[in-house]
């Protein structure tokens, strides 16, 4: 087996400003002084002992970075959040100099993925795991397991690097026959279980080829569309969930262990069966708790309220294609993503949208057709794109934006989710296609308990209308509430809707206090997801 060369969790670190000092990897180095709130460039250094061909991985980082090896370029990110790998010749048995120089500085150009109008902040810095290793004559590139819940079996798709040979396949620890690397093969599940929400069986692969191992996780479950309708395993799916960003006030976007597994375990007790990994790829930490909760994921590329002139900007259609690739070749083994997505919010409502929203759809089904594909949308009736993918998902604040609505009125928020509802059941291009409402929701302060907007009352009542009405609905196929916990915007013109600079639609406080929005869950939930 190859091995992984450890790197120290601390850094030396440099600003542009000409100031050092060590940080922790992962971090973000502008959470706190003397970098809090700062824009620049940071560079990460340190020496590591290692000869001949490496792979240097990483799970994401932001907003962008250049890499150096003893002072040589050898790779450039432009994607925040977005997974990589690069191998390359280390050189001599020595000591040498890994740099990371993380850029947060905002690039307001058409092709860039992360612009100044953004409704979340960007931070910089190496927000996830970074592994370095030493690769043998022959290592695995990439494996794909592509579940078969209807007969207990997988197809395996495995790309090697370096020299070919023959690969053994285990599952659960016992050998289920061999395979090459030209080849897709099936193989049975020796006992297979599958995996849902309810049940979260989870079988272990291991292949082994030459000197090199490769090991993960998998679940056969089988995810699917009928008649407006949404299936897992065969069954009727009602998607109710929440919206997620990934950040705490310390850690930023550098999320521990276990500050997710008490988010996912916080939402998977409250009834909810669905987090939406909003807006950018979800970390590999994430998503193994997830698969071992039993929660359902809607993973999407990094984008947000994209304008026309990014959509037809060839480089930017580029840099979403390599990030939809990169994306999911390293989260394409995890059972509980059911969707892929892309383009939050873009401007779906132009037909010159079409030809990017395309070649996105088509990325992800050439990798994956296991899969649903979706976008959300906050122009409804006027989307000239919802044909092209399988989950028409809708973003709409009815009783939040668009009105002066001092007190809550049920009548604003259903009058709403039924005339979207209704436009897509009687559009014949539209009405076998599900319908989720991927965004909905209000902000609140705790402890204001005026009932007005911003109470919690206001906020509680308006989520539980809506909940109620689409587990009520029997063409809705779910929705999913904007957001789980307050987070933090930048300083744009967007920040006179934002006090205290932060979103705070959350159904908990940044802290994860929960507000009485949260408190409804349990009752709300209970048995009604069944």
């Amino acid at each position: 087996m190859s091995d992984k060369i450890l790197l120290n969790p601390l850094w030396d670190f440099s600003f542009e400003d000409g100031s050092s000092t060590k940080l922790p990897v992962p971090g973000c180095f502008d959470i706190a002084e003397p970098y809090r709130f700062r824009r620049g460039k940071g560079s990460y250094t340190q020496n590591v002992k290692c000869s001949g061909m490496v792979e240097l991985k990483c799970d994401g980082l932001g907003l962008r970075a250049e890499i150096f090896w003893d002072n040589k370029k050898i790779y450039s990110e432009v994607s925040a959040y977005t997974p990589f790998k690069i191998c390359f010749d280390a050189g001599e048995n020595t000591e040498h100099e890994l740099k990371i120089v993380c850029d947060n500085t905002i690039e307001d150009t058409p092709e860039s993925e992360f612009r100044s109008f953004y409704d979340f902040y960007g931070f910089g810095g190496i927000y996830r795991e970074i592994t370095l290793r030493q690769l043998p004559s022959t290592y695995f590139d990439y494996v794909r397991i592509l579940p078969d819940a209807d007969n207990g079996s997988i197809e395996l798709h495995v790309e090697l690097g370096g020299v070919f040979r023959e690969i053994n396949v285990f599952i659960d620890g016992i050998h289920c026959g061999t395979m090459s690397a030209s080849e897709d093969k099936n193989f049975q599940v020796p006992s297979p279980l599958l995996w849902s929400p309810d049940t979260p069986h989870l079988h272990n692969l291991r292949l082994d080829c030459g000197t090199d191992r490769y090991e993960c996780r998998f679940g056969l479950r089988k995810i699917e569309t009928h008649n407006g309708q949404i299936y897992l395993n065969g069954q009727n799916l009602k998607i109710i969930g929440v919206n997620r960003h990934d950040v705490f006030p310390d850690t930023a976007a550098a999320v521990t262990k276990e500050q997710l597994y008490a988010d996912l375990q916080m939402i998977k007790n409250a009834g909810f069966n669905m987090i939406r990994g909003s807006h950018y790829p979800q970390s590999q930490m994430m998503l193994d708790i997830a698969d071992e909760l039993g929660l359902l994921v809607w993973d999407e590329i990094l984008g947000w309220e994209n304008p026309l002139d990014s959509l037809t900007n060839s480089e930017f259609q580029r840099r979403q294609c390599d990030g939809l690739k990169r994306m999911i070749k390293s989260a394409v083994n995890h059972p509980c993503i059911i969707m892929w997505g892309f383009l939050n919010e873009g401007a779906t409502n132009d037909i010159a949208a079409r030809d990017c929203v395309l070649k996105l759809c088509n990325t992800i089904r050439e990798l994956d057709k296991s899969r649903l594909v979706t976008f959300a949308t906050m122009f409804g009736e006027q989307d000239l794109c919802l044909d092209l993918v399988d989950v028409i998902s809708f973003n709409t604040y009815p009783g939040w934006y668009g009105g002066t609505h001092t007190f809550f009125k049920k009548s604003i928020v259903e009058d709403k989710l039924e005339e979207l509802h209704y436009f897509v059941c009687n559009n014949p291009a539209l009405k076998d296609k599900p319908v989720l409402i991927s965004e909905i929701g209000a902000a609140s302060f705790i402890g204001d308990h005026s009932k007005r907007r911003w109470s919690e009352e206001y906020h509680a009542q308006l989520v539980k209308c809506a909940v109620e009405w689409s587990i009520n609905s029997a063409v809705s196929s779910g929705i999913l509430l904007w957001q789980f916990c307050n987070s933090p915007v930048d300083d744009n013109l967007r920040i006179m809707m934002r006090p205290r600079g932060y979103n705070n639609k959350g159904l908990v406080d940044e802290y994860r206090n929960p507000k009485q929005a949260w408190k409804l869950f349990p009752d709300i939930l209970k048995n009604k997801l069944r």
